[in-house]
């Protein structure tokens, strides 16, 4: 079976990062992240973030949730997310086992985006130090979200704000950290920590790594506490500088961001080729690499007999269907779709 746009977790690992792991193969290296390589990370991403930052690397998105709001949030603490975050769909209950027994508080909205107002109310049912309930502690959001659409700058920070008003921590799940980037046109710093954001889940391994995400923390009592977890819960790898090497290689000469322009720009063709064809629907705004679909049977027929497979989505009807762009997509791929879309 094809899986032609199944994920961008299909696509291989880039060329500039497997050749940054191998010449990481060469020679000695001391263990648990005191090699060179891991040596750099701070001070190249304090660069790139233009502040001082504190890099934790993990072998999944779902270990950098789990780890980043588990030190963000106390056993007896809450997380507000969206009802639809992947923390709550699809992660098996890691933030709950990261905290210790934290609880999630699933919030509503539209395009799968928080809205300060339904954080504000939420926020209104838990008092200060008030014992016989659980602690209000973090917020999470998802950048880009699970529909694949884009929190602008001004509304980050005004989702901070009212986190802030609660005492909360704000924390950015960044599986798609840079095809968010490179489509609001921003710099890192702008998306985060001068948005408000506290601790990052920086992701790479959808747009060219081989499985080397990070935890980025901007505030130091925060990092110490994630560098105790760090350790307990068994990310600080005896060969780190195989996961430094990706981290450091994923950034240099800005591999990450024309990556992520690249699978952009071909889920913008792919959804401008639906949108000419009769009877096909798009179920949210194209803003970065997802497109999500309804198609017609006889749409999703013609596709089907020239070989390509589109992962269908969770619908009664079965007329749903997500694509993901990647970045080693090819025209040739591209056109067949725009074909089978013309027939």
């Amino acid at each position: 079976m094809a899986f032609d746009f199944y994920s961008d977790n299909t696509a291989g690992v880039h060329p500039k990062i497997m050749a940054a792991i191998a010449a990481a193969n060469e020679g000695y290296a001391t263990p648990y992240g005191a090699d060179e390589l891991s040596s750099r990370l701070n001070r190249v991403y304090s660069e790139l973030f233009e502040r001082e930052t504190f890099v934790f690397p993990v072998s999944s998105g779902t270990a950098a949730n789990g780890l980043a709001l588990g030190s963000a949030m106390p056993p007896y603490g809450t997380v507000f997310c969206h009802e639809q975050a992947h923390i709550v769909v699809a992660e098996g209950g890691s933030v709950e086992f990261y905290s210790g027994g934290g609880r999630l508080v699933l919030l509503g909205g539209e395009g799968c985006k928080l809205a300060a107002p339904s954080i504000e109310r939420a926020l209104a049912g838990y008092g200060p130090g008030f014992v016989q309930q659980m602690h209000a502690s973090a917020l999470t959001l998802t950048q880009a979200t699970e529909r694949g659409t884009l929190y602008g700058l001004d509304e980050i920070k005004t989702l901070t704000d009212a986190a802030r008003r609660g005492g909360l921590k704000v924390h950015m799940d960044g599986a798609r950290f840079a095809n968010a980037l490179v489509a609001l046109g921003v710099t890192p710093a702008e998306m985060t920590w001068k948005s408000g954001i506290d601790i990052v889940s920086f992701g790479t391994t959808k747009n060219g790594a081989m499985m080397a995400e990070a935890v980025l923390v901007f505030d130091k009592a925060l990092a110490e506490v994630v560098r105790f977890k760090h350790k307990r819960a068994g990310f600080l790898h005896s060969k780190m500088r195989y996961f430094s090497a990706q981290l450091l290689a994923y950034i240099e000469d800005d591999l990450w961001l024309k990556n992520a322009r690249k699978s952009n720009a071909t889920a913008r063709r792919l959804a401008d080729a639906f949108t000419a064809t009769p009877g096909v629907t798009l179920l949210h705004p194209v803003e970065t690499n997802q497109i999500f679909v309804d198609l017609p049977p006889e749409v999703t027929k013609s596709i089907e007999a020239a070989g390509l497979k589109f992962r269908a989505w969770p619908d009664p009807k079965g007329r749903q269907h997500r694509l993901v762009a990647s970045y080693v997509d090819s025209d040739d791929l591209v056109r067949r779709v725009e074909n089978a879309l013309g027939r």
